[in-house]
């Protein structure tokens, strides 16, 4: 069935024109007047700056309190995150609580529940009810200066760093109109929509590592275009996690800088999960993908299958025996144990991976001769 949208229209015509523009109006320039070194340059500076303001600022720093930093940086981050046009901190953090306080459900802004269209852009379109539209739960931020502040001069800020800033550069290289169509309107089509799509795509396409009963999933694609913000089913998993992208390979820009500027003390209380937490949820979500096919699985693939699982559950136990409260220092000895259940795990971890594939492959094959 086809929602019907009551629709809030400046917010309507701007997001229609600002494409517009910014796609259109870019190519109808670039036919007539080519292009400039210093206009894709602008549009590559600003997406970077506006985009880490608001995955490092808006996102990891100030909804998720996943690490700490001093005044001055987050005056920077707030600078850098109002450029994206995506509101103010107090509103866009109110709204991101709610989803994942509340995740598919009616007080979820951008449930996926809802439908593609909805998570991805309706939402904001649409004219939401005075009680849905609230900003709550966002009491820790309300009295920060640098959220007074924003909340004051919001259009101001956006204005002067987003709009002003690029159009002089472009008037010292001589093609204001190109720098304005690159850095501003073709800029913010594109970080809006690279944003919408952790909304929308991640939690329609990819994979389900940690959670397997979450709508949200990891996808690397996404990440590329929102500086990490694409590994979301781990994210939904651990959300207070400073990093989206946990192995080291993964693309996080967002996660690289805040542990740069950690070295030199500009950030701190930087939050990780326990590696304990991530290989136990990987393993369950494992188990959670096949338990209902294991009543249709021959015995031997089941035993297989089982003794695997128990073993790795044995080298947690241990694991955990060492440390319950996972907060104190391990002795040389106590490293070399965990250590030790680490290796295991992997190992047997690729057996489950193994299994799985066995079993989801027999059940199906079973299913199609029912």
């Amino acid at each position: 069935m086809t929602r019907k949208y009551d629709m809030n229209w400046p917010v309507a015509i701007f997001l229609t024109i600002c494409p517009f523009i910014g796609i259109i109006g870019t190519c109808v320039y670039v036919y007539f007047y080519g292009i400039s070194f210093i206009e894709p340059l602008l549009l590559i500076l600003f997406w970077f700056i506006s985009g880490m303001g608001i995955t490092m600022g808006y996102h990891r720093l100030f909804s998720h309190k996943s690490f700490k930093t001093n005044t001055i940086i987050e005056w920077i981050l707030m600078i850098c995150g109002s450029l994206a046009l995506q509101n103010t901190i107090l509103k866009w953090c109110s709204d991101h609580r709610k989803h994942h306080n509340f995740p598919e459900m009616e007080k979820d802004p951008y449930s996926i529940k809802k439908g593609f269209w909805h998570a991805h852009i309706g939402w904001i379109l649409e004219k939401t009810p005075e009680d849905n539209n609230r900003i709550v739960g966002v009491k820790d931020l309300e009295k920060k200066s640098v959220v007074i502040f924003q909340n004051k001069y919001y259009f101001h800020i956006a204005v002067l760093f987003g709009f002003l800033i690029p159009l002089l550069i472009g008037f010292y290289y001589e093609r204001p109109l190109g720098a304005l169509l690159w850095g501003v309107f073709l800029r913010i089509t594109l970080v809006h929509h690279a944003t919408f799509f952790v909304n929308s795509l991640c939690h329609f396409v990819g994979t389900r590592t940690y959670d397997v009963y979450s709508t949200a999933r990891d996808s690397w694609i996404v990440s590329l275009f929102t500086f990490g913000e694409g590994y979301h089913n781990y994210h939904h998993k651990f959300p207070t996690d400073f990093r989206n992208g946990v192995r080291w390979f993964a693309f996080d820009p967002s996660k690289w800088l805040i542990s740069i500027l950690s070295l030199f003390k500009l950030t701190k209380d930087l939050k990780r999960t326990n590696e304990y937490f991530i290989l136990k949820s990987k393993c369950d979500s494992i188990y959670n993908v096949v338990k209902s096919s294991l009543d249709d699985t021959s015995s031997s693939s089941k035993k297989k299958f089982k003794k695997s699982f128990d073993l790795i559950n044995k080298s947690f136990t241990k694991w955990k025996d060492i440390d319950p409260t996972f907060r104190k220092k391990y002795s040389k000895q106590e490293q070399k144990n965990v250590k030790r259940y680490k290796k295991e795990i992997n190992i047997l971890f690729n057996d489950l991976k193994r299994f799985k594939s066995s079993i989801l492959t027999e059940h199906k094959i079973q299913s199609k001769t029912i």
